[in-house]
């Protein structure tokens, strides 16, 4: 059941009927029965590992808390018995910790990257004929089908933070582990996030909910909002973008270029759309999530890029990650012995630049199994390194020309940030490495400008009123990042008007979900590229 078919709409009505009337004094169970139903109709076989994940990450937490509480309790001992209970429980704690973690990323691990070692299996057996009995095509095929769960990575994230902020006592572990697997299945999330934290979904979540028009109204938009991204634009410009990735050589290098814009364009509108939708679903519920996307397009460097795209992503990695990894003892050395060799002016870049590397391999890897993905992580992570260590010197040279920060130097960041990023998406959008490699060369050696006409997009045997569209779709979106950009909020705005007003644009909002998007010759209800993560 996708969350942009008509169907998922029918269960969100129902569902929103229930839960304010006959389960609003027990509604959290209500929202724990849908999201197991959701998974199970979306993934009836893998269902498992969401129940193994929440049930190993609400076990470990139990015991680390009670540790943490025994740990509080030994305040009244003498300070050497103290410090040896400590150190001892400490030990136990960190174990319980490192078993969890261990457990489930190494779950996540074999769903994500098997089927891919598997497939360099068959590449190798292929080459050596003794080893034929090693691979088989039909086992692969179903590798393929049965390892991707749905949402796996982000219940793992969400599920394993909550445990590392138990074990640093930030809060205390829930006990009821039913109330602990609806903030692991929150259905609205689990397909692909973003990545909740316990400290702000909880009182969401169990609260008894009480109607709110504001919700209604906020959540209404945000789902169309998301279902314009997905359907008028992603969904229309995938066309142009499969066909060119298919066979590139068939196209100018500045056209191979522009796709690779587009595709930009087409996963920015595919997983923000699909954000927008379930931040707006879970608001109808009462239930605030994470926003997960500002303006990534108006990025001025590749580090702002980041810190404007997946952001609860990002805030995970920044969390339980960068964090931990600079601020250890392995780096702290490490760090010594750079500002030893190379100075206090760059020796402190040593440690900082593995930290960032590590980070962006994380980041990497979390988007696929092979080479490219690491590559795209590699790409991501030099140029951010390069920038941290250049920082000084780009001042520098700015006061020496006299560039202030104006609008046109922003505007030309602007663009330079969003060419890194679009040289940075073959990685992730070509077949393999080696194909990236030779679109980005054959794109800068066959750059000729002319390639772009008319000619090229009548190829697509698309009409004209497809283009206009898609030229609308993103007109439009371009307009509303920019205005959120310069601090203008809808809904704040909505709120200053009169309620007749208010009624107005929400019904002119429906019309444009049930008419303009669901029923059309054009609309294919088709699947997140997120989904796969």
């Amino acid at each position: 059941m996708s969350i942009v078919s008509p169907q998922f709409f029918v269960f969100i009505t129902i569902l929103l009927c229930l839960y304010y009337t006959v389960f609003r004094k027990c509604a959290w169970v209500l929202l724990l029965v849908a999201s197991y139903a959701f998974y199970f109709f979306n993934e009836p076989t893998n269902i498992v590992y969401l129940i193994i994940t929440t049930a190993s990450v609400y076990i470990s937490a139990v015991l680390i808390d009670g540790i943490n509480k025994d740990i509080k309790d030994l305040s009244n001992l003498d300070r050497e018995i103290r410090k040896n209970k400590k150190e001892s429980l400490e030990k136990k704690k960190k174990n319980i910790l490192k078993f969890a973690l261990i457990f489930n990323f190494l779950m996540l691990s074999v769903f994500k990257y098997s089927a891919y070692f598997y497939s360099v299996l068959g590449l190798i057996s292929n080459k050596y004929e003794a080893l034929n009995f090693l691979y088989r095509d039909e086992i692969n095929t179903k590798l393929l089908n049965i390892l991707q769960p749905l949402g796996i990575s982000f219940f793992i994230f969400q599920a394993t933070g909550y445990l590392i902020d138990v074990y640093r006592n930030k809060f205390e572990a829930e006990r009821n582990p039913f109330k602990f697997a609806l903030f692991v299945s929150y259905f609205p999330q689990i397909v692909q996030g973003p990545i909740g934290r316990w400290n702000l979904l909880k009182d969401d979540l169990f609260k008894t909910p009480v109607l709110d028009y504001d919700n209604l109204r906020d959540g209404i938009i945000l789902i169309a909002f998301g279902l314009f991204k997905k359907v008028e634009i992603s969904n229309r410009i995938s066309v142009i973008v499969n066909e060119v990735f298919s066979e590139y050589t068939g196209y100018s290098g500045a056209f191979v270029f522009l796709s690779v814009l587009f595709y930009g364009i087409q996963i920015y509108t595919d997983f923000s759309g699909g954000i927008d939708i379930v931040r707006g679903v879970s608001k109808l519920f009462g239930v605030e999530l994470s926003i997960n996307f500002k303006q990534p397009f108006f990025a001025t460097s590749i580090a702002d890029f980041w810190r404007r795209w997946h952001i609860t992503l990002g805030t995970w990695l920044k969390d339980y990650v960068f964090y931990p990894v600079n601020f250890s003892k392995p780096m702290f050395k490490l760090n010594k012995f750079g500002r030893k060799h190379f100075g206090p002016k760059y020796g402190k870049f040593l440690s900082l630049s593995v930290s960032t590397f590590l980070i962006y391999f994380i980041v990497g890897i979390w988007h696929g199994a092979g080479f490219k993905y690491i590559a795209f992580g590699i790409w991501n992570g030099t140029i951010i390194t390069i920038s941290l260590i250049l920082e000084e010197f780009f001042v520098r040279t700015k006061e020496k020309l006299g560039i202030g920060d104006s609008k046109l130097y922003r505007i030309f960041m602007i663009l330079r940030t969003n060419i890194l990023v679009c040289i940075g998406r073959f990685f992730t959008r070509a077949s393999g490495f080696l194909v990236a490699l030779s679109m980005i060369k054959y794109s800068f050696s066959n750059f000729d400008i002319s390639g772009i006409n008319l000619d090229v997009f009548r190829s697509f045997s698309l009409t004209k009123f497809y283009y206009i569209r898609i030229a609308f779709g993103i007109i439009i979106l371009l307009i509303c990042d920019y205005l959120a950009e310069i601090g203008f909020d809808l809904t704040s705005y909505l709120e200053k008007k009169s309620k007749f007003i208010n009624y107005i644009f929400i019904i002119i909002i429906v019309l444009f979900l049930f008419i303009g998007v669901f029923y059309q010759d054009s609309y294919v209800s088709t699947e997140f590229i997120y989904r796969q993560y």
